[in-house]
């Protein structure tokens, strides 16, 4: 089953929103290339964490859902799923998949058909997947990356730079 291409919650848009940018960041970084992570793109990928925990928190700390009589409910398209390619980097592919069960989740989840907020369950579901990220970088990307494979890279082509500019 497609998943769905709107949702009736504004909140669960935002951090929707939040993983799509994310993760696109994620398959556009310096990283992709090689077998592990450099240390400029574990910092920037902390801060994405750190970001989306704190949003999650400012969401479950508002009233929820808000009484909105007159406009819910009001359905918010959703963009389409980034497009993530398999790149050099496993670490760069796992944290892609972890968005991207989130992301599809979220979009599946209680939550979008609320008006605003989040029920406990998708809370818990969000965040375990933030925390898991973050051991990632911690237990396994900072210990144990990068591998020798001189055998078997390079196996995927480069994604190259990100955008270039909004002008024509």
């Amino acid at each position: 089953m497609a998943d769905p291409t709107t949702v009736f919650n504004h909140d669960v848009l935002m951090v929707v929103d939040m993983l799509d940018r994310f993760s696109k960041e994620a398959n556009r970084s310096q990283s992709t290339g090689i077998s592990g992570m450099i240390s400029h793109d574990i910092i920037r990928m902390r801060t994405y964490t750190s970001s989306l925990r704190r949003l999650h928190d400012w969401i479950t700390s508002q009233p929820s859902p808000l009484d909105l009589p007159e406009t819910h409910p009001r359905e918010f398209p959703l963009e389409p799923p980034p497009v993530i390619v398999n790149v050099e980097s496993e670490a760069v592919n796992m944290i892609n998949r972890l968005l991207d069960a989130s992301r599809t989740e979220l979009v599946n989840s209680a939550s979008a058909r609320l008006s605003s907020g989040m029920v406990i369950h998708d809370s818990v579901r969000l965040l375990s997947i933030v925390n898991k990220i973050d051991a990632f970088l911690t237990d396994y990307v900072e210990e144990q990356l990068p591998l020798d494979l001189p055998e078997s890279s390079p196996e995927e082509s480069m994604t190259g730079h990100g955008n270039r500019g909004v002008n024509p």
